[in-house]
């Protein structure tokens, strides 16, 4: 109902940030394109996923935007790649050959768990590529590898629209940042 209540609002107040819901185009903002950005950052590292045997995207509907399985799928399908696409990683044991995209950072703790039980060595059996870079991506088992949206530049740009006054849509830029662990 986010629309609603934001209608009780001046239009000239309102800035939405990291995503624009349904109803809310009107406003200026500065958000993240999921499908675009999820897409651009497998596709930089498209020869070493296809060193796997299949990739495997964490995703619950409830939780996550809808761009990401959208930008997921359309990598896998251009570039022909075997895939899964699962809800929950409770009941599953890694096997040799797969790379997993995590949304959420509890998932990425379990998978590295469940690879430590295994004699699986991550990056050479099994890969994990991670979305939203944090400090704790960094150190994690030499590194996990991450597609992110820059979120200083994303507080920037809006403080300098909410400062100049100035109304737009910005996508902001994201990357994929290697490290260890594919």
């Amino acid at each position: 109902n986010t629309e609603k209540v934001i209608q009780n609002l001046p239009d000239d107040k309102v800035y939405i940030l990291d995503q624009v819901q349904k109803g809310l185009e009107k406003y200026p903002a500065v958000y993240q394109n999921f499908e675009k950005d999820v897409f651009k950052g497998l596709s930089s590292v498209l020869m070493k996923i296809v060193s796997y045997k299949k990739i495997i995207l964490l995703f619950s509907e409830e939780k996550q935007p809808k761009g990401i399985l959208d930008g997921f799928l359309r990598f896998c399908n251009q570039f022909n790649i075997t895939f899964e696409v699962v809800s929950s990683i409770k009941n599953r044991t890694p096997e040799k050959g797969e790379v997993y995209v995590l949304l959420e950072d509890k998932n990425l703790i379990r998978i590295i768990k469940k690879i430590k039980e295994t004699s699986l060595v991550l990056a050479k059996d099994i890969g994990v590529i991670s979305v939203n870079d944090t400090l704790l991506k960094e150190v994690v088992e030499n590194g996990i590898t991450t597609i992110s949206t820059d979120f200083n530049l994303m507080g920037e740009q809006l403080a300098e629209m909410i400062v100049n006054n100035t109304y737009q849509q910005i996508a902001n830029p994201s990357r994929l940042i290697l490290r260890k662990s594919i």
